[in-house]
């Protein structure tokens, strides 16, 4: 059985960072790993205290578990909590800035192809699969200060993909004729892409959230064919393998993948059989 002695003495500090007492086992190697968010935690707020508001310091994990607890729980989540425990997490200020500086933002109608890139070079993984599904929203038109557009408008789609930026104005006139003409975005379209795990994974990798944009219902079923083969083909240029999309029972969806399938229906002008990346089933001329 391993006998541990803990350290007494002062804490301990990187730069500016605090690591917390260091651990010692009975081998002599040193373990901070265990405990060291709980311990960063309640350094922050021990520390935090005896300062006011405007000189509250976070450390990088803390950082991280703020916008965690942001993004899963959100902002009266956060709140309550950060409230209930002074000098335990960043404002939403801050936090806010934290979002736009890691390029954790989105943009509606942006398919983020290079940031998937990345992500998935870090996994080091090339086969996913894609994913489409609209859920409702409440309509409501708000403004974007950062692209100077306007959001919660059907988002209008060319050849199936949606056009990025499409409601920015300076103008009244311009404004209070799509308030009087256009009706507001009752679905919120989003993409999903699942990157499928090698063999020598344990775990399921995580999904990336590829777009989202508002839409009426008014897409047909080639529009969303169009859309896929767009997604396929980027993603093929970053090296990575679309090998199939799943989405729900939707009758467009499922027009959409008869028409890809070849299933009971048939595409004269879209030829996408003949894409030298299709998957073929090789069969044996004669069977056993």
């Amino acid at each position: 059985m391993h006998q541990y002695q803990y350290y007494t003495g002062p804490p301990v500090y990187t730069g500016d960072q605090y690591t917390g007492p260091p651990r010692i086992g009975s081998e002599g190697v040193t373990d901070t790993d265990k405990n060291g968010f709980l311990i960063d935690f309640i350094y922050t707020i021990t520390n935090n205290l005896t300062k006011s508001s405007n000189h509250f310091r976070y450390s990088d994990k803390i950082k991280d578990f703020a916008l965690c607890l942001y993004i899963l729980g959100g902002k009266l989540t956060y709140e309550f909590i950060r409230l209930n425990i002074p000098g335990s997490l960043p404002s939403l200020t801050m936090l806010t800035k934290l979002i736009l500086n890691s390029n954790l933002k989105i943009s509606e109608a942006e398919f983020r192809f290079d940031q998937l890139q990345k992500h998935f070079e870090n996994l080091n993984l090339q086969y996913a699969f894609g994913s489409e599904d609209a859920t409702g929203v409440i309509k409501k038109i708000k403004y974007d200060s950062i692209t100077n557009k306007f959001i919660g408008f059907p988002t209008p789609l060319e050849h199936g993909v949606p056009i990025k930026e499409y409601y920015p104005t300076d103008s009244l006139d311009t404004l209070k004729l799509w308030f009087n003409s256009i009706d507001k975005s009752s679905l919120l379209n989003v993409h999903m892409i699942q990157p499928v795990q090698s063999t020598t994974q344990n775990t399921i990798p995580s999904p990336f959230l590829l777009s989202a944009y508002g839409i009426d219902n008014t897409a047909t079923a080639n529009d969303r064919l169009q859309r896929w083969w767009y997604i396929f083909n980027q993603c093929l240029q970053r090296n990575i393998r679309i090998i199939g999309f799943s989405t729900d029972a939707d009758a467009k969806y499922v027009r959409a993948m008869r028409l890809m399938s070849g299933v009971f229906a048939s595409l004269p002008n879209f030829p996408v059989h003949q894409h030298q990346q299709a998957f073929t089933v090789k069969l044996k001329s004669r069977w056993p």
